[in-house]
């Protein structure tokens, strides 16, 4: 998968995280929950893609500075996919509707660690991918 199927799953993803916080934000739960499963869909896909054949061949590249800027982000965001599958089985429908606002707490920061990774990942790692492969 190219880089550039990878930042056109990012743009996606920000649209759904942008979908997601406001129908946080407007306190809506119906669209909450639809949100929520359609980010899913796509996050869980994008980062497997990402943990599990980008990384891993990033790290391998023949370039030091590739290789070194793959292992650091892979050691500080790898875990963003366990964390999002753990906020998606933690937050259940009916602990949303009892702890709103421990939900909102929650959600924006899963959204904010998402935002960061996506702005790394399409300003420092996949330039230096795509200068590898040109």
């Amino acid at each position: 998968m190219d880089t550039q199927t990878l930042r056109k799953q990012h743009d996606e993803i920000g649209e759904m995280s942008e979908a997601l916080i406001n129908a946080v934000i407007a306190r809506d739960r119906l669209e909450v929950a639809k949100c929520r499963w359609r980010l899913a869909r796509v996050l869980i896909a994008h980062l497997a893609v990402e943990d599990k054949w980008l990384y891993p061949a990033l790290v391998r590249d023949s370039s030091p500075r590739v290789s070194a800027l793959a292992l650091n982000f892979q050691r500080e965001m790898g875990g963003l996919a366990a964390d999002f599958n753990a906020y998606m089985l933690e937050w259940s429908e009916d602990r949303i509707t009892s702890e709103w606002e421990a939900f909102q707490t929650a959600t924006w920061a899963l959204i904010e660690a998402l935002d960061l990774r996506i702005r790394r990942e399409n300003v420092e790692l996949y330039p230096l991918r795509e200068a590898a492969k040109a």
